[in-house]
């Protein structure tokens, strides 16, 4: 910077400014110094920067699994708001690991991450040691018990209902909910949600809910063999795309066609939804934006003079697809 400031006429802290594009340094000035720059070779060093505005200039998102396909949108979300306001997003995956949660959150301690988007539905207890740590952490998807912790969210009791409702519209009576781990908060929602709709419906008796220990394909697949050894339905609503992709995979080794034999509703609307055969009816989340709508209320939330965010609610619709298309 001493060259840079030689060479361009000008006080070092100019040539800060000018890189830091400060209003207070001329445009004619800047350009010059960015010209010396691009001749120069010249580097910013992202570590000094961040080390003297105290902030490691990165944020972390915690996922469960990297290999689910319902995270990529939500991540390329808060990437894009993390970039536009100067900061690197780093990715923990957890593998579903309190203890793996809990070493990743250790970065929040440590400085090496400004805040943390839990995308796990879990809040590691070391968190809670730091001082205002409700403003370094932001949900995304799944809220966490500790209701200090802000967060963005769909209101899956709505959207399982009107999934349900769905295939009760369709003349089905045997409708079986392939639920998620009910470990979770979310897939707890969406399997009382089925309930209470089938109960609405008079249809108590009908009622079933397989739980599946993953929610993925192989989650899928392995409840719909066990389900259908023991009855014969004819809708199944899974509490996630994946799992009704597994499970529409098993019908066909057991000779059942989609939608004549057994339909389908999935939740979340990932891009195999609309690909698959036939095309999936399902839950369609906003991910791109809910991801984007996270990473916002954290930045906000990183402000020390900002008012903390609000809870945020966004909007999930049905997507009617080839999968349902069947009148009982």
């Amino acid at each position: 910077m001493v060259d840079i400031a030689r060479t361009a006429g000008v006080d070092i802290s100019t040539v800060s400014r000018a890189l830091a594009n400060s209003p207070l340094v001329t445009e004619d000035t800047k350009e010059r110094i960015l010209k010396i720059v691009e001749q120069t070779g010249y580097v910013v060093n992202h570590g000094a920067r961040t080390l003297r505005a105290q902030r490691a200039g990165q944020i972390m998102v915690m996922l469960p699994s990297i290999a689910s396909s319902f995270f990529p949108e939500l991540v390329l979300g808060i990437e894009e708001v993390a970039q536009e306001h100067g900061f690197n997003v780093v990715i923990g995956n957890t593998q579903y690991d309190p203890q793996r949660e809990s070493a990743l959150a250790k970065q929040l301690l440590t400085g090496a991450v400004d805040g943390l988007v839990l995308l796990t539905g879990s809040l590691p207890p070391l968190v809670t040691e730091l001082e205002n740590y409700d403003r370094r952490v932001v949900t995304v998807s799944r809220r966490v018990s500790d209701r200090s912790i802000r967060g963005v969210c769909i209101d899956n009791d709505a959207a399982m209902r009107e999934a349900t409702r769905h295939l009760i519209q369709r003349g089905h009576r045997r409708i079986v909910h392939i639920a998620g781990p009910q470990n979770s908060p979310v897939f707890r929602t969406r399997a009382k949600s089925y309930n209470a709709t089938m109960r609405d419906a008079d249809l108590a008796g009908e009622r079933r809910v397989i739980e599946s220990i993953t929610y993925d394909i192989e989650g899928g697949y392995s409840a719909m063999q066990k389900l259908l050894a023991e009855t014969r339905p004819t809708a199944i609503v899974a509490a996630s795309d994946e799992m009704a992709i597994g499970a529409m995979r098993a019908c066909r080794e057991w000779g059942l066609t989609t939608p004549e034999d057994v339909a389908f509703v999935g939740f979340d609307d990932i891009a195999m939804a609309a690909a698959y055969d036939p095309p999936l009816t399902t839950i369609h989340i906003p991910r791109k934006e809910m991801g984007r709508v996270g990473a916002t209320m954290l930045l906000q939330n990183l402000t020390p003079q900002a008012q903390k965010p609000s809870n945020v609610t966004l909007d999930a619709k049905l997507v009617i697809r080839k999968s349902s298309d069947s009148v009982r």
